[in-house]
């Protein structure tokens, strides 16, 4: 049968396959179809990634469905694209294109003429020299991967087995030239395309040919090895002799001195910096070191500010004593005399220890000795600026200060109007307070540092016993052991009250002293033994029983180490959402990445969005469905602002009725049930426990395995391998310090015990010589409880 081809809007999309990229499309006929005289038609195939109201021309034949009739199957497609000058602006100005307006979408025809979008689809080059932010550039590319070229490059890829996220990251690297370059070398994309590992390339290289001591594959085994420890394990060196037994294993066909020259040649394409006996990802090494100058540049070229005699500052501490009816001790009074007069410096604490109370007595005393007026402290360019990585962290920043905190992205401005990840809004002021500090990574933290301008004092406070930040590097921890900046480790407990029980629990976990306590039944903790196989039905019935004890829902929290398992957070949110919010016949359902959204749910935002000024971590409830419309298809409540949720923004959600413990942090919770149970073994640590504990108000209910909480008390914290904190010293002319954090040895050891009781670099070249030498409640009424086993 002869090919025809016809041109319509998509109207809708009918049914979709993300596996194997094949749709039904619903389309409004704009040209004739022979032998068709209906205004619509179902278009059915495979598509790359199309927009709903578009014109699109469709070539294919038409067929007839046993069930539904008359369909057209294509074989190609490809976007109208308006040419008009009228069309085309307001065609660029859409919504197609986010960050591009008027003047934007003129300035693209002005350049390039009525054809800038055939222009640009063939030769993607042509924006790079477009009077356009950076941010504008990538939408404007990003609106064109969803034409033709990138639908055709994405089923293809699909033929290796490279899914259609992970190809679109492909595309967003290497453009119309994705396919050429990775069947030249898939293991390029190793470190440059996010999503692509070592296997998905290994599958291609096998497809083409590659053999397995191919020196692109010995590359690629290094950098995977790197890249998987930057982001699995938050590492930002591999030692070399690690390095090198970990590629000889996972490469199984070549010989250390192949390995050798494959570093080496790393080194020389600027891929990895080799410096004494460590190895890094050049981008990452680069960073640290880039943190490390930007805080010499904060030091020496500190603005002009008053210095403030201690006695003046005792007044002021007294000042604010009499106000707040409270008594500083001298450890917290010399927190407050650091930040006053260094231009850095560190306050460190766990629960109950007064960082909040201290972080007051700052502003205040500020306030005073720099006789700053009280209205300027709400004016449009505030002496004070507050800042925390959650929405949660800095709400509650503001409430115990009285001054507007916002989150370190929006005070950057980052992701906001034409904003850059570059180009950073400036920071002055008298005194930048970060809180939350061990949620910040190193790239956030060098965004944040190359926005400081002339502020005069910066504070950064903490937990260092939490865990490090979900991204890279270990900041807070590297700039605490680094020694270069004033810093006040607070360890008296000043707050006492209901919840003091587990404020003491948390010290005697950091003090290795919890394993005679933390079993124990006490006013606001108590420990429920359970099997993995039981958690789901326990932590049912506590949480029914919770409720029924007065227990608000939203005060609820369950928290767990994994999601996957009987006792992983994706089996507990199914229970949970039906304890929660159960389902009923009017009650409104979307599915999504395998979870079913109700209205009412809470949720969980899983990536930055600045955008919609919503964060990793940061929680809320969905007040409203619509099914049918696909740009507000969800809506949610997040701290009383009404956000919209399109139906690609759902990959960024979760019900969060169970979190993990990372994705808790900065937040805290009247009521946390935490589950620990040894299917987490890998995972348990001191400060993984003594994170969790401390998101608990007032009541806190241990479930789990008895083994899995000691192991945890006694493994210390996979301290992090990173080299920040030895680059500051170098950077700041001190003298190195030795490294003693290798507690690998230890952690084995424990593991053990456990099972039986229950700068710039030098220019390294490697040689074979080198390489051979080797260098989780009684105040619920539970004392008496026991666990039912469901059937």
């Amino acid at each position: 049968m002869a090919e025809t081809s016809f041109t319509g809007r998509i109207n809708g999309i009918v049914f979709e396959n993300n596996q194997d990229l094949f749709k039904i499309i619903d389309v409004d006929l704009i040209s004739k179809l022979p032998d068709y005289d209906r205004d619509n038609i179902r278009v059915t195939g495979n598509f790359g990634d199309i927009q709903i109201g578009s014109t699109y021309k469709f070539t294919g034949n038409i067929v007839v469905h046993e069930k539904f009739g008359k369909q057209f199957r294509i074989r190609s497609y490809e976007p109208v694209l308006p040419h008009e000058e009228g069309s085309l602006a307001k065609y660029l100005s859409s919504d197609k294109f986010p960050g591009i307006g008027k003047r934007a979408a003129e300035k693209i025809i002005d350049s390039l003429g009525t054809n800038a979008l055939d222009l640009i689809k063939s030769n993607p080059t042509e924006i790079d020299n477009l009077d356009l932010t950076q941010k504008q550039k990538d939408s404007l590319l990003s609106g064109i991967n969803q034409m033709d070229s990138f639908s055709e490059i994405v089923i293809k890829l699909a033929r290796y087995g490279i899914n259609k996220k992970v190809a679109g990251n492909i595309y967003k690297v290497y453009h119309g030239d994705s396919l050429k370059k990775l069947e030249e070398d898939p293991y390029q994309a190793l470190g440059e395309v996010r999503g692509f590992g070592f296997k998905t390339a290994d599958n291609m290289g096998h497809a083409l040919g590659i053999e397995l001591n191919d020196p692109r594959r010995v590359r690629g085994a290094l950098l995977s090895i790197l890249q998987t420890a930057l982001n699995t394990l938050g590492d930002t060196y591999v030692a070399l002799d690690e390095l090198l037994t970990q590629a000889y294993d996972l490469v199984q066909s070549t010989s250390y001195d192949e390995l050798a020259n494959s570093v080496n040649e790393l080194q020389r394409q600027g891929k990895v910096v080799v410096s004494g006996d460590k190895a890094a990802l050049q981008t990452i090494f680069q960073t640290e070191l880039d943190i490390a100058t930007e805080l010499k540049h904060v030091v020496n070229n500190q603005v002009e500010k008053e210095e403030f005699d201690d006695s003046d500052i005792e007044k002021a501490i007294k000042h604010v004593e009499e106000t707040l009816e409270i008594e500083y001790d001298d450890t917290q009074k010399n927190a407050i005399k650091n930040a006053l007069n260094n231009p850095i410096s560190i306050l460190t604490g766990g629960p109950g220890t007064g960082k909040t109370t201290i972080i007051n007595g700052i502003l205040m005393c500020l306030k005073e000795l720099a006789e700053i007026p009280s209205a300027a402290l709400y004016s449009d360019d505030p002496p004070f600026l507050l800042a925390a990585p959650t929405g949660r962290a800095a709400k509650r920043m503001s409430e115990v200060t009285d001054i507007s905190a916002k989150t370190i992205h929006r005070l950057l401005g980052l992701g906001i109007g034409e904003n850059e990840a570059t180009d950073v809004n400036e920071l002055n002021g008298e005194i930048l307070i970060i809180d939350e500090m061990s949620m910040v990574d190193m790239f956030l933290f060098k965004q944040l540092l190359s926005g400081i301008n002339s502020t005069k004092r910066i504070v950064f406070v903490g937990d260092k016993d939490q865990l490090p930040s979900v991204g890279a590097g270990n900041v807070f921890g590297d700039l605490i052991s680094s020694g270069a900046f004033p810093t006040t480790r607070l360890q008296v407990i000043h707050r006492q009250g209901e919840d003091s029980s587990i404020i003491k629990l948390a010290h005697a976990i950091n003090d290795e002293e919890a394993e005679e306590t933390i079993f124990n039944k006490t006013k606001n903790y108590s420990f429920i033994p359970c099997q993995p196989s039981l958690v789901g039905d326990a932590i049912d019935q506590i949480v029914n029983l919770a409720i029924k004890r007065g227990f608000k829902k939203d005060d609820i929290q369950v928290l767990g180490a994994m999601y996957n398992g009987q006792g992983g957070i994706t089996h507990l949110n199914d229970i949970l959402q039906d304890v929660m919010n159960p389902l009923s016949v009017k009650t409104k359902v979307i599915e999504a990445h395998n979870e079913s959204f109700r209205i009412g749910d809470r949720i969980l935002q899983l990536q930055n969005n600045p955008e919609k000024d919503i964060y990793n971590g940061q929680i809320g409830k969905i007040i409203g469905l619509n099914p049918d419309d696909k740009a507000k298809i969800l809506i949610a409540d997040f701290d009383g602002r009404e956000i919209e949720f399109g139906i690609k923004d759902l990959n960024d959600i979760t019900r969060a009725y169970a979190i993990t413990i990372h994705k808790s942090q900065g937040s805290e919770f009247p009521l946390v049930i935490l589950n620990l149970t040894m299917q987490n073994y890998m995972m348990l640590r001191r400060n993984l426990l003594y994170t969790a504990i401390t998101r608990a108000e007032k009541n806190l209910v241990m479930v789990g395995e008895k083994k899995a909480y000691i192991m945890a008390l006694r493994t210390p914290g996979n301290d992090r391998k990173t080299e920040l904190a030895a680059k500051i010293r170098h950077e700041l002319g001190l003298k190195e310090i030795e490294d003693t954090s290798n507690v690998n040895a230890e952690q084995e050891e424990t593991k053990a015990e456990v099972k039986e009781e229950t700068a710039e670099p030098e220019n390294y070249i490697l040689t074979p010589e080198l390489i051979y030498s080797g260098q989780i409640d009684p105040m619920i009424g539970m004392e008496d409880i026991k666990l039912e086993d469901k059937k």
